[in-house]
């Protein structure tokens, strides 16, 4: 598989894990108006803002904490 591929299937499955973490309806910490495309546009923002200390952990809980922050930075809505 290339990197490319693995890139995609982490992403694939890193969609709905942060949903499952924050999506309003049964969420573990749901986030009242959340959308896919506020996850989508979050990782986006996320995954083009690396930096040598600051890299995509495959998808870990870190980049799941990281992508919220960006959520609640970029929408309004809240916790």
């Amino acid at each position: 598989m290339t990197k490319i591929e693995t890139i995609v299937n982490q992403l694939c499955d890193f969609i709905p894990y942060v949903d499952s973490f924050y999506n309003e309806k049964n969420g573990i910490y749901p986030i009242k108006g959340l959308t896919n495309t506020m996850i989508i546009k979050a990782t986006q923002k996320y995954i083009s803002s690396q930096t040598e200390n600051y890299t995509w952990g495959d998808g870990d809980s870190l980049d799941r904490e990281r992508v919220r922050d960006i959520i609640l930075a970029d929408n309004n809505v809240t916790l």
